[in-house]
């Protein structure tokens, strides 16, 4: 009895450690600076910048279980974010069941950024495929910290 209240006591300690835990994390690799939201179960938001190799390329990327099946390759949707009540709509393709954005133009980089910023500073957001009619809620615990300057050696 005395192992199992043992037992309990570490498992509510870790659920506790786990809520606190940031939603976002930051990262390198040897090709990628990477900012990546785990949204949910089978739901990953990366922010990707490949500053070590030419072109420079930034790419955000939403990978999803339910998605996947039903995104064409090549086909080309909106990625809509909402953050703080304000509409974002980025122009994406699939491409082996993720959807890709990357931007083209400095048109298509300015919007980057300003969807970037939006998600540090923002309070609450939602994440979107409308043309699937799926959503989520992007939880921005640690956005801040992880989207600093994620796309600064992509432009």
């Amino acid at each position: 009895m005395k192992g199992l209240a043992l037992t309990c006591l570490f498992v509510l300690a870790a659920h506790h450690a786990l809520a606190q835990a940031p939603i976002w994390e930051r990262g390198r690799d040897e090709r990628y600076e990477v900012a990546v939201a785990g949204i949910g179960p089978g739901t990953t938001l990366g922010f990707f910048c490949s500053a070590y190799q030419v072109p420079n390329t930034a790419i955000i990327s939403l990978n999803n279980l339910i998605l996947s099946p039903i995104l064409p390759d090549g086909r080309n949707f909106d990625l809509r974010f909402v953050i703080d009540g304000v509409k974002y709509d980025l122009p994406g393709i699939a491409k082996d069941g993720e959807l890709l954005v990357s931007p083209a133009d400095a048109n298509m980089e300015l919007r980057v950024q300003e969807v970037t910023e939006a998600l540090r500073a923002g309070k609450q957001a939602q994440i979107a495929v409308p043309a699937k009619a799926w959503k989520s809620k992007l939880p921005l615990d640690g956005a801040d910290q992880a989207l600093d300057g994620i796309f600064e050696a992509c432009w």
